[in-house]
């Protein structure tokens, strides 16, 4: 009897000593473009742009998550245009926001937008983006730096005390190019939603216009 509760025990000990599996997050976004006859199309990444022309992003994320859009403009300046207010569970899945219609302006060049979404707060990266947007000459360049390296490292930030390393997955769109698997312009709305992106705790999408 004694060797049966100590083998289960031991067993036990070493189901509670294993790795908590990463939770699988995924959101789901989309640039829709107007035309100025107000047929509505999808901007694909990459795409060229003209200058006044008119765009929407549309995203939606697991309620209970954090989700942030931050904004690198064709004159190198970073903005953090989106930042969910709370992280707290809700009785709605998913979480639909959009940025609403906004219109290029003349500065050419590349806009990219990093789409984020994590299990936990990113208060270090709410913080840089604060200090820039506070800051001005030399200090506002080293600011713009730290960003850079943390964009490229979101992961290291939910890493912890343990050390425990983060696998992030970019997926393909759900709907591409031209052809959209059956979907015509007159089922694409104002709030479409293209593609998306997977992570483990944290997902992240980087999305480039041509602006010309």
């Amino acid at each position: 009897m004694k060797r049966l509760v100590s083998g289960f025990i031991a067993v036990l000990v070493a189901v509670l000593a294993m790795p908590v599996a990463a939770q699988q997050l995924t959101f789901h976004y989309g640039f829709i473009g107007q035309h100025d006859d107000q047929e509505l199309y999808v901007v694909e990444n990459g795409a060229a742009v003209a200058s006044g022309a008119k765009l929407k992003l549309n995203f939606e994320y697991p309620t209970g998550s954090w989700f942030y859009l931050c904004y690198l403009s064709s004159t190198d300046d970073y903005a953090l245009l989106y930042a969910s207010a709370t992280g707290v569970d809700a009785s709605e899945a998913t979480t639909f926001d959009t940025l609403g219609w906004l219109a290029l302006d003349q500065n050419v060049g590349t806009e990219t937008f990093t789409l984020i979404t994590s299990e936990a707060r990113l208060e270090s990266f709410e913080a840089l983006l604060d200090n820039y947007a506070k800051a001005s000459g030399k200090s506002r360049k080293r600011f713009a730096k730290r960003i850079a390296r943390a964009l490229q490292d979101l992961a290291g930030q939910l890493a912890g005390p343990s050390g425990v390393q983060l696998a992030q997955r970019l997926d393909k769109p759900v709907m591409g190019g031209v052809a959209f698997r059956g979907v015509t312009s007159e089922n694409l709305s104002q709030h479409s939603l293209s593609h998306k992106a997977s992570g483990d705790r944290i997902a992240q999408a980087v999305f480039t216009i041509d602006h010309q």
